[in-house]
């Protein structure tokens, strides 16, 4: 019931989000129309999508993680948005291509498509860097995202552009308050009264005041020596502290928690898993030693295409569960009862070992015929006669033996077939694998530990399995004894290993890629390496940032820092391609690119970093940090792209080749 009202409470807080995102692009645009039309292109490129990701991929894994794709695409769309609008609502300064709309058109088309272009490309490939991971949940994440961004990207260059002519032709300064009536044709033409305007004033035209802000205020802060020094000195002294924190980042050690921390549920939660000790009546988890079994052939596995499809499993072959092989289990039994090297390993009750061990009533069962006698079971007088049942046999004893009850089973009502049924690998003809149990001392299949924590009683149990190998040659015919849990522990435990380094590959592999990326769109060197340059910086202050507010490497803080590159690439590609694309010294192509760009980046910036700020207040957790890693990215990637990435342009002042060759 709380899960229920707090999946329906973050619901609320993610479309005040995108109500936010309506509102804003409604105020940059300055109509309804444009901004419905906007929204609609946002979340009609998930469908979309689906339907490639689905239907044309053949990709039926949809992880839970797929969701946040619509919060990735509202914050990068709503930039694309800007982007093309902002080149729009510049063409009518000049003076060259506005001859008529299809000319006016075509240059904005060109401008804002390579601009958006690269970015969505950079975007895209740091997305489908989550293919190194072998995580299908995150692999079908990254997929599912790239193939969002690259339809929204379209939808933009086509729906919204059609949007944008029928805006110019019907509704632009013809209604009040941006609303789509009148909706007869504009005449005339705004490209025509824009052109008159520029030829009554000599082509100079007074900007918006934002534009000018940044053309002017910026762009000159900026271009001062000692502004550029101090900027150096603080970005340095940040970047020391946040490349030390980062350092300081280390795997969780505790379990990771699905509400915040003030949920009353979690708060029990908590206080259960932590002010409570275990009881000597709590379940443990079940770790299973099991003959007979060999390692799932994975050959053709690929849960993107089929998620039900683990592997083909296979049996060992030369298993034979004949009476040597029975005493060498039945031995092992005894050796995990009552050997004093597992005291702290094994939970204990009445001082001996927790084992679920069918051999023992296996035995008594094959002498007595029926386990009605308890005490003769527990009491082990039946190993003094020839207990073991004959291989030839097993087809007579083993059937009965099944419907026992189970002198083990406290309740009195488990059967012999419902207690040992992962232990006995009975198929109704033979024995095909035979396991014997242990219940861990300090795991239980219910928390979820930290790696570190499992991963020390997972080699202990594995060194157990690696000694029993040298005991088993009767049963296994010389292969190796397969230890195990069932509760999926010890998977979580290797896949928080993968979370670890998966962040850190796809991370270095994202900033590669974005490097390449630009070098080969600008073609120019010391802009591609400066742009990566920023985003290395962002990288690093959000893992830093995430230290300092106490947040360990989980699965959803290693998600986050996977994708960082992707999120993290838009403000200093477009500011790159502009300071490209312009002429004159560094300085003019600086003026140039602010006058161009800074509108649009701080209206993505502001955009996105206002519409994550509902997902502080999440009570489930993924969202909560989605919502924080969203803000801390968004926002440093524009510090840095701004500040950063542009006072070391103006400090170096590295001309650009005309002919564009790589110029350090």
């Amino acid at each position: 019931m709380c899960t229920s009202i707090s999946i329906a409470q973050d619901a609320m807080l993610a479309l005040f989000s995108f109500a936010f995102i309506f509102f804003w692009l409604f105020v940059n645009t300055s109509s309804w129309f444009l901004a419905f039309v906007g929204l609609f292109e946002i979340f009609f490129s998930i469908p979309i999508a689906w339907f490639i990701f689905t239907v044309v991929f053949q990709i039926n894994y949809f992880a839970t993680l797929n969701a946040l794709a619509l919060f990735v695409v509202a914050a990068i769309g709503a930039d694309d948005i800007f982007i093309f609008m902002d080149a729009y609502k510049q063409s009518q300064y000049h003076l060259d291509i506005l001859t008529d709309l299809e000319t006016r058109m075509s240059w904005v088309y060109r401008r804002t498509g390579t601009a958006m272009a690269i970015t969505s490309a950079t975007t895209c490939a740091a997305f489908l860097c989550t293919l190194i991971t072998p995580l299908t949940s995150i692999r079908s994440f990254g997929i599912f995202a790239a193939v969002v961004i690259f339809i929204d990207y379209v939808l933009v260059m086509t729906l919204f552009c059609t949007a944008v002519v029928i805006y110019h032709n019907r509704y632009e300064k013809s209604a009040k308050f941006g609303c789509c009536c009148p909706c007869g044709l504009n005449d005339p033409s705004n490209t025509e009264k824009a052109r008159l305007a520029l030829e009554e004033n000599d082509g100079d035209i007074k900007r918006d005041r934002v534009s000018e802000f940044f053309r002017t205020k910026v762009a000159g802060f900026i271009k001062v020596p000692l502004h550029r020094l101090v900027l150096c000195v603080v970005f340095l002294t940040w970047m020391g502290v946040a490349i030390w924190q980062a350092t300081l980042i280390e795997a969780t050690k505790e379990s990771e928690q699905f509400l915040s921390e003030d949920n009353p549920l979690q708060k029990s939660l908590t206080i259960l898993d932590r002010e409570f000790p275990s009881a000597d009546d709590d379940l443990g988890l079940k770790v299973y030693y099991a003959y007979g079994v060999d390692q799932v052939d994975r050959q053709g596995v690929n849960r993107l295409i089929d998620p039900d499809f683990f592997g083909t499993p296979k049996f060992v072959e030369e298993f034979v569960f004949d009476e040597q092989c029975q005493t060498d289990l039945l031995e092992f039994c005894d050796t995990l009862r009552t050997d004093p090297l597992y005291e702290d390993l094994i939970k204990r009750k009445s001082g001996l070992g927790l084992v679920y061990c069918f051999l023992e009533e296996l035995g008594a069962y094959n002498i007595k015929g029926n386990l009605d006698d308890c005490d003769y079971v527990r009491q082990g007088d039946w190993k003094n006669a020839t207990w073991q049942v004959d291989p030839s046999n097993l087809a007579d004893i083993i059937p009965g033996f099944l419907q026992q009850k189970s002198c083990y089973d406290e309740s009195g009502s488990d059967t012999i077939a419902g207690r040992y049924q992962n232990e006995i690998g009975w198929d109704g003809q033979s024995m095909r694998f035979a396991a014997v149990a242990a219940e861990s001392a300090v795991l239980d299949p219910f928390g979820i530990d930290g790696e570190s924590f499992t991963r020390a009683e997972y080699e202990q149990f594995i060194k157990i399995a690696e000694e029993q190998d040298k005991l088993a040659q009767s049963c296994n015919g010389g292969n190796e004894v397969v230890m195990t849990d069932l509760d999926e522990k010890f998977v979580f435990m290797n896949n928080q290993s993968i979370y670890v380094r998966s962040a850190y590959q796809s991370a270095i592999l994202g900033v590669a890629i974005a490097f390449v990326v630009l070098l080969i769109s600008t073609r120019v060197f010391h802009l591609a390496f400066f742009a990566s340059l920023s985003i290395t910086c962002v990288l690093l202050s959000v893992v830093g940032v995430m230290v300092m507010i106490g947040w360990d490497l989980g699965s959803i803080e290693s998600i986050l820092i996977g994708i960082i590159a992707g999120f993290s690439v838009d403000y200093v590609v477009h500011l790159a391609h502009a300071y490209e694309i312009a002429s004159g010294d560094t300085y003019d192509r600086i003026t140039e690119a602010f006058s161009d760009l800074g509108i649009s980046v701080f209206n993505g910036m502001i955009t996105s970093v206002v519409a994550s700020i509902p997902l502080f207040f999440c009570q489930l957790q993924f969202f909560a940090k989605f919502g924080t890693f969203i803000c801390l990215t968004i926002a440093f990637s524009w510090i840095f792209a701004n500040f950063g990435f542009m006072s070391l342009l103006a400090q170096l002042k590295i001309p650009i080749n005309p002919n564009k060759k790589c110029s350090l």
